[in-house]
């Protein structure tokens, strides 16, 4: 059964990460972090809160209008600023896994590559797979390996 849910929150946070980046945002803001809270609520409980926490940093965005562009005026460090505030929700969790999961998400933003080729008359961008397929990795490890104390 894990691996069942693993493989749908790979799927369902990275296609989400697409989606939410190309046709409705929604579903990236909201998506991927109901997704992570309703696969991670089995090893968590209550605490699977924490990964609401993904919504206003989701909200901010990266792109040229968004908040980040606005105070940093450079992509790069807009990415990795972006990257590593994704990670913060994850030191609700505790601090060893909330610095993984901001130096991990730093790099997997700083992906630059094209497309993959088209479906749904969406771009099949191989950039979003790497940063919200990192972003969903993130989440499975973490819902696998809780500490019950």
């Amino acid at each position: 059964m894990k691996i069942l849910k693993a493989i749908f929150t790979f799927f369902s946070v990275t296609l989400a990460g697409m989606f939410g980046g190309q046709k409705e945002k929604g579903a990236r803001r909201f998506g991927i972090p109901s997704i992570a809270a309703l696969t991670g609520w089995e090893s968590w409980g209550w605490k699977v809160l924490f990964y609401l926490l993904l919504i206003p940093v989701l909200c901010m965005g990266y792109g040229h209008n968004s908040i980040f562009m606005k105070l940093l005026n450079n992509d790069t460090l807009v990415r990795m600023v972006y990257g590593a505030t994704l990670g913060l929700p994850f030191f609700g969790f505790g601090v060893r896994r909330g610095a993984i999961a901001c130096a991990v998400l730093l790099v997997a933003f700083l992906v630059r590559a094209g497309s993959a080729g088209q479906v749904w008359g969406m771009d099949i961008l191989i950039e979003d797979i790497v940063r919200y397929g990192a972003l969903a990795i993130l989440i499975i490890l973490n819902n696998l390996t809780v500490r019950k104390s």
